[in-house]
């Protein structure tokens, strides 16, 4: 019979992160691929720099270019995480075409904290999942924002109109809900209830909630 704390092994998560297993065992957890909020970027980039050269203006269309060089390589950085998770640790690291850097010390993981924010006017919410360790450090493992009505989102860390960019998961149920208790978790999207399990699971630690009733809206279109 297979090991059942193995799982899952490999695989596509709800949130287009991915999963993996590296030869000792430890689950990897590499974020979404950062090709759509790249192109979300260059693209306008390209297409304003080639307008500015057809009027002659080459001193604005090398600033395009250079703005939209930053912001790709930014958006490359995030897309580059991941995180190395073992029963009690989690440690976050960067890949990069298949070779994994280990930036970042291993932490002792004391629990997994769902925490929502609900923006203004009830006009929507951001879902965030992250482990806190034994100093009251927190890493961000994923965030989901919800406009309520319309659609849930993986937080791509663009900004303006990037804050769309990110891939459309399933939609939270209730994404005004307020409550920061074990009701929470059938009121997010199955995208951050999905990795929120695996990540109890993985590292053996308690679920706590939390709910922040100001938060700020992604400045998206």
């Amino acid at each position: 019979m297979g090991d059942q704390s193995q799982e899952p092994a490999t695989g596509w998560l709800l949130s287009q992160y991915r999963t993996d297993r590296d030869p000792s065992g430890s689950l990897l957890i590499s974020v979404a691929s950062p090709l759509g909020p790249i192109l979300g970027c260059a693209v306008p980039a390209a297409f304003g720099a080639l307008v500015t050269l057809m009027f002659r203006a080459a001193g604005a269309s090398a600033l395009l270019v250079l703005f939209a060089v930053i912001v790709i390589g930014v958006l490359a950085y995030n897309g580059s995480r991941l995180w190395i998770c073992g029963p009690g640790t989690i440690q976050p690291a960067h890949a990069f075409w298949g070779a994994r850097l280990r930036a970042g010390a291993t932490h002792t993981a004391r629990s997994v904290v769902l925490r929502r924010d609900l923006w203004r006017a009830d006009a929507g919410s951001t879902d965030t999942v992250y482990v806190a360790d034994d100093s009251l450090h927190r890493l961000k493992v994923l965030s989901v924002h919800n406009w309520a009505g319309r659609e849930s989102r993986v937080a791509s860390g663009g900004m303006g109109s990037l804050a769309r960019s990110g891939p459309v998961v399933v939609s939270a149920p209730s994404p005004l809900r307020p409550w920061a208790n074990e009701t929470l978790m059938p009121a997010v999207s199955e995208a951050v209830s999905e990795l929120a399990e695996i990540l109890q699971r993985e590292l053996a630690v308690p679920l706590v909630y939390e709910c922040e009733q100001i938060g700020a809206k992604p400045r998206g279109r």
